[in-house]
């Protein structure tokens, strides 16, 4: 199981977006946990995650983000164009890509 966590500023414009994602991770048989949160519990949230992908509104966080979880996952933001577009599938692919480049270090 993949445990992938999305963070913006409130959690709710990323709530649509996970909603997406995990269908097409149902639909590929793909065994993955996704939920999003506001940025202050990104800290707990996170023990939990292999990534956090961040929402573009919150980029500016995203070095102070992996500064506070040490290193110990990814933290990426997800491009502007793939969160406008709700391109679920590419950001899916791209947290999958996440985790297990981090799991080969």
């Amino acid at each position: 199981m993949v445990n992938i966590l999305l963070c913006c500023n409130e959690g709710m414009s990323t709530s649509f977006l996970v909603k997406k994602m995990q269908d097409i991770a149902t639909k590929n048989q793909l065994k993955v946990r996704i939920w999003a949160v506001s940025e202050p519990k990104v800290d707990t949230e996170s023990l939990e995650a292999d990534v956090v992908l961040l929402g573009p509104q919150i980029a500016f966080l995203e070095e102070a983000i992996t500064k506070r979880l040490g290193g110990r996952i990814p933290v990426e933001t997800i491009s502007a164009e793939d969160f406008g577009r709700i391109n679920a599938s590419t950001i899916l692919k791209r947290a999958l890509t996440l985790v297990r480049e981090n799991k080969k270090n």
